[in-house]
């Protein structure tokens, strides 16, 4: 039997399609609902615009008002700033017209009264820095008295000026340099002064004591140094030293109050630097807002006129003098018999080889040299009057012909034939050297460092020097001085009488000293104490005397010495 196969009908394809439409319909719904949605969202955004662009109106309007606020008020503090600037210069106009007239001042200090400046810090610095070490330098000097007591009442009145000038420098700005010298005035002469003090009383005993014043017032001319005011002044402080341990070498073990007048002063020159470093490191500061300068000199001096200016140099020299007169042979005077020999003598000069045309030739019979009876015939030869210049010894006329000299050969400085005065050497180079020859009382400083010195056959000098790369040398001198500041490696000796050696306590430990027929050779060195302020030196004598013998077979030597 044939078998057909059956076909599914459409009903069952029907049923078994079902939970496809299902899934399908739900998947229809969350679609139209998430349209929904998104439509919702879409009308929400389109209702926020509006409200949106009224928020930036509003914040832009916002925008602009700020700024018209804001440049209105820029225009009004300009226009505030404008009107102020006006009204300043307007009063500096009228300040600066009434000053001559009226003494006012820009600065806002009072000039018309003679206390203007006085209590500016600077200058109450001033007085509590030196004036306690014046008052007390000037006590001891008047229990010394006498000419040292005098010099240093022109100390004291040195301090006042300074105090001055520096009033004068808080109240005004910077004067030119024709206004300086002027302001300068008092101060120089103070100096000036101390220092003529001092050389017109060279035999006296307090001779030391004066140089020493001498030597270190200078510190107090820091007010015309720029820019390093402070190393000048310890400088200077050096330079009064060397008097300083002369005149602790005399006095220390016979008066007391002399050792405590060299501690005052030094310590003067101490509280001056520390001063100057302070409030004045690169000069004296000047005031750049203050008034001229005249106005405040006559307001602190009590001045009617303005400070003078200092003649500007170029001034033509005085005329050269008249020629001396010619003598004739009766020994007067005579100007044309002068002229007319002067002018024969030139007219004679110009005929050249014919100047000769006019001598004859001597015959043997008239020649002196070979015939005795005609020596004997003109009689002795008169020798002409010696005058008083020609009577002079033979070193009087060597020393005349030898002026002072002191310049630099190469590397060489020569200083030669200098009396009583007081030298400085500045040494650039290290390689340069010194030579100090035939000069008597002469006091030689050599600032800076240098390869050595050699002083040569000089009497009564002194030399200061800071440092030495090679060594001292004293050869053929009397009485001489020799001080080392910093560092010398050796000091060399020879034939000398009298030599008197500072060392400084970086050298006290590290010179080497040679001496080779020398005599009254001492060497004074600082020795440790307690007190940083204490300038004592301690002084050993070199030993002269030796005593050899002979010790198995050689010769043995050893100092001599004296026991009591």
């Amino acid at each position: 039997m044939k078998q057909t196969s059956k076909k599914p009908t459409a009903k069952a394809i029907v049923l078994d399609d079902t939970p496809q439409l299902d899934a399908l319909e739900k998947l229809a719904k969350v679609d139209i609902v998430s349209t929904a949605e998104l439509h919702a969202n879409i009308e929400q955004k389109i209702d926020d615009i509006p409200a949106t662009r009224h928020e930036l109106r509003r914040r832009q309007q916002q925008l602009v008002e700020l700024q018209m606020t804001t440049s209105t008020d820029l225009q009004s503090l300009l226009r505030r700033i404008e009107k102020a600037t006006t009204r300043l210069e307007e009063l500096a106009t009228k300040r600066a017209e009434a000053a001559p007239a009226g003494g006012s001042s820009t600065s806002g200090v009072d000039l018309t009264t003679s206390n203007a400046g006085a209590d500016s810090k600077v200058v109450l610095e001033y007085e509590a820095a030196v004036q306690p070490q014046i008052a007390k330098f000037v006590s001891y000097s008047d229990k010394i008295g006498g000419v040292v007591s005098e010099q240093a009442r022109l100390v004291e009145a040195l301090y006042h000026a300074q105090r001055s000038f520096i009033r004068i420098a808080t109240l005004t700005k910077k004067p030119t340099m024709d206004q300086l010298p002027g302001l300068l005035g008092p101060q120089q002469s103070a100096i000036q002064q101390i220092i003529a003090l001092r050389d017109a009383n060279r035999p006296s005993e307090y001779f030391d004591n004066l140089s020493t014043i001498a030597e270190g017032i200078a510190a107090f001319g820091w007010v015309a140094v720029e820019p390093t005011p402070v190393p000048y002044i310890n400088d200077m402080k050096d330079s009064a030293q060397f008097y300083a341990n002369r005149v602790l070498k005399k006095w220390r073990e016979k008066d007391e109050n002399q050792v405590e007048w060299v501690k005052a002063f030094l310590s003067t020159l101490r509280e001056l630097s520390a001063y100057v470093k302070l409030f004045h490191t690169t000069g004296l500061v000047w005031n750049p807002k203050g008034e001229d300068v005249e106005v405040a000199a006559r307001a602190i001096n009590g001045e009617t006129a303005a400070v003078a200016p200092v003649r500007s140099a170029g001034a033509p020299p005085p005329p050269p003098p008249p020629p001396p007169p010619v003598y004739t042979d009766s020994g007067e005077t005579d100007s044309s018999a002068g002229a007319t020999t002067r002018g024969a003598l030139f007219a004679d000069l110009n005929k050249g080889g014919d100047i000769t045309s006019g001598l004859r030739k001597v015959e043997k019979t008239q020649m002196t040299h070979k015939n005795p009876a005609l020596r004997a015939a003109a009689g002795p030869v008169k020798e002409a009057p010696h005058s008083a210049s020609t009577t002079a010894t033979p070193q009087q006329t060597q020393s005349k012909q030898r002026p002072p000299r002191m310049e630099l050969q190469g590397s060489k400085w020569e200083v030669e034939n200098y009396g009583t005065e007081h030298l400085t050497i500045e040494a650039t180079e290290t390689k340069q050297t010194v030579y100090m020859f035939n000069c008597t009382g002469t006091t030689l400083e050599i600032r800076g460092k240098l390869n050595g010195v050699a002083i040569d056959n000089c009497q009564k000098c002194g030399v200061v020097f800071d440092s030495l790369v090679a060594q001292c040398e004293i050869v053929n001198c009397k009485s001489v001085q020799v001080q080392a500041r910093e560092t010398v490696p050796a000091i060399q000796i020879d034939r000398t009488d009298g030599a008197q050696v500072f060392l400084s306590e970086a050298a006290r430990d590290n010179t080497q000293i040679t001496t080779a027929k020398a005599s009254e050779v001492n060497v004074s060195y600082p020795y440790e104490t307690l007190n940083p302020e204490d300038d004592n030196f301690v002084e050993q004598p070199i030993p002269e005397q030796f005593q050899t013998v002979v010790k198995n077979g050689k010769l043995v030597t050893t100092v001599l010495e004296h026991s009591s």
